[in-house]
């Protein structure tokens, strides 16, 4: 018993730390974007991690490396939403706003794929759980607006803060693709296509903007890169699908609140961002909301059980 506390042990730290990866990727990305554009990091940065998951893949020998025909086009769409919307409008709204709100903002994640489950896919939820995404999204309203009642009434939010809600919808749309995606597909073999389809249409994407440009990085520069290739994209991911298979999706989700905690600590501390009291009222909007969500079904079980032993304690009395 006490060997297995202790593995489940190890695959805790494993989330908190892929949690506190990703909470501190996006000082990274702000950092890498002052020496090459969002299109051209979105690029690299998928070439390199669809590379090394492929060379992973033939390493292992377990699993094919060409996807089924029928796979491609949902693939592709993957790519589009999850890797060229999300990282593109991701890296662009760090020009325009603060690594605090991308990491708030970014844990909305549950909430927009629950709604966006419900509008596609006809998935239900239960009362508390609409409570919780209305909560969460009220959260978004008060981090765009800064709390300001004008802002509200004439749509005046910062750039990059919308552009941080509009990456958070091409993420939820990349889950809710891949999670049928996997039923025929290995994880490993659906995150490097996406990856390689998502580099393609960025880079047909830069070449239309002007976007796409070879920059020589520093040495700095280059150790941004590596951040977010290795550490917050392979790494990180290897060491998250670890730990949702040992204690599972609904545990490993409440590690994800440590990504703002982190997000706004480093803003703060090496960027000097500030955060004002408005924005903590979001903040605890949006992780109010997002905990209601994912913890409703527990919520609801746990008060449930509460209600039937006070009825049988009830009716013991009566009894007695």
């Amino acid at each position: 018993m006490n060997r297995r506390h202790q593995a489940v042990g190890r695959f805790y730290g494993l989330l908190a730390l892929t949690a506190a990866i990703w909470g501190v990727q996006p000082l990274f990305i702000k950092l890498a974007v002052r020496e090459i554009t969002p299109v051209s990091l979105t690029v690299v940065r998928f070439i390199l991690i669809s590379a090394t998951i492929f060379l992973i893949m033939r390493w292992r020998r377990k699993t094919p490396l060409l996807p089924p025909l029928a796979s491609l086009f949902p693939l592709f769409c993957m790519g589009v939403t999850g890797v060229a919307v999300n990282n593109v409008a991701q890296f662009t709204g760090l020009q325009y706003s603060t690594v605090g709100n991308a990491t708030l903002i970014a844990s909305t994640t549950p909430a927009v794929t629950a709604l966006l489950a419900v509008l596609f896919l006809r998935e239900r939820l239960l009362p508390i759980q609409w409570l919780g995404i209305a909560i969460s999204l009220l959260g978004v309203l008060v981090l765009f607006s800064k709390g300001s009642l004008e802002a509200l009434l004439h749509i005046s939010f910062n750039y990059g803060d919308i552009l941080f809600f509009c990456a958070q919808l091409g993420w939820a749309a990349y889950m809710l693709i891949g999670f049928r995606v996997m039923r025929h597909l290995s994880a490993l073999a659906t995150t490097a296509w996406a990856g390689v389809f998502g580099a393609l249409t960025t880079f047909v994407y830069g070449l239309f903007t002007g976007e796409l440009h070879y920059a020589p990085l520093s040495t700095a520069g280059m150790a941004y890169m590596a951040y977010v290739v290795w550490v917050g994209g392979v790494c990180a991911m290897v060491f998250w699908n670890l730990g949702i298979k040992a204690v599972g999706a609904g545990q490993a989700a409440v590690f994800l609140n440590i990504m703002p905690l982190m997000g706004v600590g480093v803003g703060i501390a090496v960027l000097g961002e500030d955060f004002y009291w408005q924005e903590c009222f979001g903040a605890v909007g949006i992780l109010s909301g997002v905990y209601l969500l994912t913890q409703a079904r527990h919520i609801l079980h746990r008060r449930n059980v509460r209600h039937r032993n006070r009825y049988r304690a009830a009716r013991r009395r009566m009894h007695a």
